[in-house]
């Protein structure tokens, strides 16, 4: 799913966003969705593949600098 997204980017700037978190007892008694924000913390963190296909894509990944200036720049 995440594969097919990265390759139909279009030209231009693209947000894409995760909620990594260590699994932790607060973390399971606050909300429902704890898993999925571990699997996140893993796939940032832990696992090439993401910045592999984002590689393949031609996808740039650019810091909150970068994004700040292009807002700038209209």
């Amino acid at each position: 799913m995440i594969e097919n997204a990265v390759f139909e980017l279009r030209p231009g700037v693209t947000e894409m966003y995760v909620h990594p978190a260590t699994d932790t007892p607060e973390l399971r008694a606050i909300g429902t969705d704890w898993a999925s924000r571990v699997d996140d913390l893993h796939l940032v963190c832990h696992d090439s593949r993401l910045r592999t296909l984002l590689e393949r894509s031609g996808a740039v990944l650019i810091g909150y600098r970068e994004l700040r200036e292009l807002q700038r720049a209209g």
